[in-house]
């Protein structure tokens, strides 16, 4: 049963609010909310593909990574984005070295993530193309933001561009990937994944589940 204090979400629920207001909400929420520019935006429940494809990313970056420098951190992570834009909760975050964190009302928000991924829907992928897309490659230490399609076999890696000669200016590059045998590596931990372990067991389109047999 829940207590007098909690709040529940409605997947399309904006509230303007303060950022502390935010917080003290979400200390009490059942729910996950995420924070742009003043307003407070409720999260929709996942369908089952994307649920499935969040679970293989980190199982295969959790094997990758034991006993390394990184470790890969699952939705319930908050981050703050680059100067006042606000609270969000990738589908997960990797870190490298010793994680940095902002702690509001006991909630600890990652200031140095190395990657971030978002599993896209109907519902966000918009969002996640492009707000954001600008907001996590305004944050310095992201090397990589991967976004990954849950109703077909499509992922696009955006990376982040090393300055050379005299072009001091960093810059960000993106590579797609569109075939189950293709395989993209994270350069910012060391980590090699197919899309066919991306996509293992979810029913896309026109085609049977992925499998990495």
């Amino acid at each position: 049963m829940l207590g007098d204090n909690a709040v529940m979400a409605s997947p399309v629920q904006h509230i303007p609010m303060s950022e502390d207001a935010y917080f003290e909400m979400l200390e009490k929420s059942i729910d996950k909310y995420e924070y742009w520019n003043g307003v407070a935006v409720g999260m929709a429940g996942a369908q089952p593909e994307h649920v499935q494809i969040e679970a293989n990313i980190v199982g295969e970056l959790f094997q990758q990574l034991r006993g390394k420098n990184c470790r890969p951190l699952g939705s319930n992570q908050a981050v703050k984005l680059a100067g006042s834009g606000g609270y969000v909760f990738p589908d997960i975050t990797v870190v490298c070295g010793k994680p940095e964190y902002i702690v509001k009302r006991g909630i600890g928000c990652l200031l140095n993530p190395s990657l971030v991924v978002e599993v896209l829907s109907s519902s966000t992928a918009a969002l996640d193309e492009t707000d954001k897309l600008l907001a996590y490659t305004a944050i310095r230490t992201i090397r990589e933001y991967l976004v990954v399609s849950s109703d077909r076999c499509a992922v696009k890696l955006f990376f982040r561009r090393t300055p050379s000669g005299d072009n001091l200016d960093e810059t960000w590059g993106v590579r797609p990937y569109a075939l189950s045998t293709d395989s993209l590596t994270f350069e910012s931990c060391g980590c090699t994944l197919t899309l066919a372990e991306l996509y293992a067991g979810v029913d896309l389109p026109g085609r049977n589940s992925l499998s990495t047999e």
